[in-house]
């Protein structure tokens, strides 16, 4: 019963991210658009929702199981946005958006896209990390401002280009990039944990 409740709500956390990139798609301004996007984190996080990009920094032994489900979670939970947001009338405007954006990512090699990756896993664990310290106005500029540069500085998301490839392309197409951005992102988010740990500790040695 526990991984059928990671599973649910990670399902709907992708859900979530998948409207914040169909905002963000079907808008011209993309600063505006970036930062709209933010609701969908900003949500994810108030309502408790499991979002891959938010807990790998905390991954441990303990929680292994339950961040791969929602790994799994939040790829269904955006291609099931994308399929619906195609049968709409807004859904060819998508698709028209998303195919350049696509085929840069496709494009581009994997170690640009893994360092990319990283840069945003670290941007999504500030986000998570703030928030968590501050559950306040603080925090939720905290979240916004994250999700906005990263999107503006062109960082991989994995699960928000999960949406966008799901918009455009196949499985076959992009397996192996995605994994590239999966682990960049998971390794921008331990990283900064263990550094952030590390400064922790040093300060508190510091000050006994």
């Amino acid at each position: 019963m526990e991984h059928l409740s990671a599973l649910k709500k990670s399902i709907v956390a992708g859900l979530m991210i998948g409207i914040g990139c169909t905002v963000y798609l079907n808008m011209d301004n993309s600063i505006v658009a970036s930062f709209l996007f933010g609701l969908g984190l900003f949500t994810i996080i108030n309502l408790e929702l499991n979002l891959f990009t938010g807990k790998i920094g905390y991954i441990c032994k303990g929680n292994c199981a339950e961040t791969l489900i929602t790994l799994v979670g939040n790829g269904i939970g955006v291609n099931i946005m994308a399929f619906l947001m195609k049968q709409t009338r807004i859904g060819t405007r998508l698709v028209e958006k998303a195919g350049p954006i696509v085929e840069i990512k496709l494009s581009d090699t994997y170690i640009s896209l893994f360092l990319l990756a990283v840069c945003c896993g670290m941007l999504m664990y500030i986000a998570v990390a703030t928030f968590k310290k501050e559950p306040n106005i603080l925090g939720t500029i905290a979240v916004f401002l994250c999700v906005s540069v990263f999107i503006l500085a062109g960082f991989e998301h994995c699960i928000a280009n999960m949406f966008y490839f799901g918009l455009v392309s196949t499985p076959t197409e992009y397996a192996v990039p995605l994994l590239v951005m999966i682990l960049g992102n998971s390794t921008g988010g331990v990283l900064l944990r263990k550094l952030t740990q590390y400064v922790e500790i040093r300060q508190n040695a510091e000050n006994v």
